[in-house]
């Protein structure tokens, strides 16, 4: 089947030049809800529960899990996956031991 075909009414090109034809004449908001098939009840009813940002959500506030979320993407932005020497004084003695192919050899040989 080829996806070039345009009598089908459902592909993706028709819906795209649908929605580009009706964006002439409908503002983008009012036409989702149309596409979605809600009627003018249902969005009226919807509308009553407006979003409070006082409104908890789980046991955090809307700002407080905001700010949350945006600490979680500062440190997001900031990780770091280099190989990191935690010991510095290992990394030193080993420096200064005797090696034979790479081995750690005892001093007494």
């Amino acid at each position: 089947m080829n996806d070039n075909n345009t009598s089908d009414p459902f592909s993706k090109a028709n819906i795209q030049k649908a929605d580009a034809f009706l964006a002439q004449f409908i503002d983008i908001k009012q036409l989702l809800p149309i596409k979605e098939g809600l009627t003018k009840e249902m969005i009226e009813y919807f509308n009553q529960f407006k979003f409070s940002t006082q409104a908890q959500i789980g046991p955090l506030t809307y700002q407080e899990r905001q700010k949350k979320i945006q600490k979680y993407r500062q440190k997001k932005n900031t990780r770091q996956f280099l190989k990191k020497n935690h010991y510095d004084y290992r990394a030193k003695k080993a420096q200064t031991r005797q090696r034979e192919k790479g081995r750690f050899v005892s001093n007494k040989k």
